[in-house]
């Protein structure tokens, strides 16, 4: 029985303590630092993004100029492969005396 009413004292002074709980104001100081941060975490990540991008939109365009250049410069003219072509054919003639207009049977 004893142990009953200890029970109930203890829930009755848990209640009452309850009661006299007021709700806390929070600092406005330390709410506005909590801001602060939040916004300055999302300018460093955008910042870092847009800085991402800038980097691969540079590696784009230097990829582009490489290939343009490089497509211009080793770019094969008409003249030049007909003169091969023609060297070509010049050396095997004289590889199988070919050139001689003799004939040699």
């Amino acid at each position: 029985m004893k142990k009953q009413q200890e029970i109930e004292q203890m829930a009755e002074q848990t209640l009452n303590s309850l009661n006299n709980v007021q709700q806390l104001e929070a600092n406005e100081y330390l709410h506005s630092k909590i801001l602060q941060r939040m916004n300055d975490s999302r300018e460093v990540i955008s910042m870092a993004y847009n800085r991402a991008m800038l980097r691969l939109a540079a590696v784009l365009v230097l990829f582009i100029g490489v290939n343009a250049v490089s497509f211009y410069l080793l770019k094969p003219d008409g003249n030049t492969v007909t003169v091969k072509k023609a060297a070509n054919a010049d050396a095997f003639a004289d590889a199988y005396n070919l050139n001689n207009n003799v004939d040699s049977y």
